[in-house]
């Protein structure tokens, strides 16, 4: 149990009683999953029990300032491509906000939890929501893929390693170039890439978007998963300088959120995200403090 979570504070009958429910469920068969109320109550998502991301949806809710950014930066129409969807957390958020005009394109290779990702729009009756079953690359083609339980489904990868205890399976790879079409480049606001090490890959796959969409970027920065890929954080930042990208680390503000310019993507963070854009005002227009 998390007893530093803000749910003890806000609401502690309320929480106690959700840990306990969690509890027995858990020593239940076929009781360990379950409906919660996500985004601010906006959306539904399937919580398991048995996983450390569904307990936490179903004590506590799920707090991110990530999420809380992508929200604030869509709006109705908008394009979001979401590099690694997992069962949905971005996406959902990012569905709600661009709405029925709008379209979010969600990469998940891994079967087992894009099957959940899958569930997950249909219990939303999302239909602006197109899931696509490849890993993102510099090239078309096919690769190992390492695929983790759904307790550990975050952490599948290109480049298996002997050892690890996932199921390696061949899946099929894409680029963002080859996946977004023309007519849809001038409304793309928006790409999130958390691939486990894949982030450099897929961006050298994307030179026509960032070239002429100049989307903002909000991509997991983690040396050693890069590295098992041929790749590394100063690669990012160089490729991505190329097309007049600056960096920033987001973090809460008291009730707002404040991006902060950073010149060293490798300098310590408590968080491995890094946000990139070539218009630090696009933030400030949506009420995001950068400084």
């Amino acid at each position: 149990m998390n007893f530093s979570d803000p749910a003890w504070r806000r609401a502690p009958l309320r929480t106690s009683l959700r840990v306990a429910t969690s509890l027995a469920r858990r020593s239940l068969p076929g009781m360990s999953r379950v409906r919660v109320r996500y985004d601010g109550d906006r959306s539904l998502i399937s919580a398991d029990l048995l996983t450390p991301l569904g307990l936490q949806l179903y004590r506590y809710g799920h707090h991110d300032p990530d999420i809380d950014l992508i929200a604030r930066l869509l709006s109705p129409g908008d394009i979001f491509v979401d590099g690694g969807a997992n069962v949905g957390l971005f996406t959902l958020v990012a569905a709600r906000r661009v709405g029925a005009t709008g379209r979010v394109i969600a990469f998940e290779p891994g079967r087992t939890v894009r099957t959940r990702l899958l569930e997950n729009i249909a219990l939303n009756r999302f239909t602006q929501v197109d899931v696509m079953p490849f890993a993102l690359s510099s090239a078309p083609g096919e690769a190992s893929f390492t695929e983790f339980e759904i307790a550990g489904a975050g952490m599948s990868h290109l480049a298996p390693v002997a050892g690890e205890s996932g199921r390696v399976e061949t899946v099929a790879l894409t680029t963002l170039d080859a996946m977004v079409n023309a007519s849809d480049r001038k409304r793309l606001v928006l790409v999130k890439l958390d691939l486990e090490g894949a982030e450099h890959a897929a961006l050298l796959g994307a030179a026509t978007l960032l070239d002429e969409s100049h989307p903002d970027l909000l991509i997991e920065i983690e040396a050693s998963h890069l590295a098992r890929m041929g790749s590394s954080p100063q690669a990012v930042a160089m490729l991505l300088r190329q097309y007049g990208y600056k960096f920033f680390r987001l973090a809460p503000d008291g009730d707002a959120l404040r991006l902060s310019p950073v010149d060293d993507i490798m300098a310590p963070a408590a968080a491995p995200n890094v946000f990139a854009t070539v218009d630090p005002e696009r933030a400030r227009r949506r009420g995001v403090l950068v400084r």
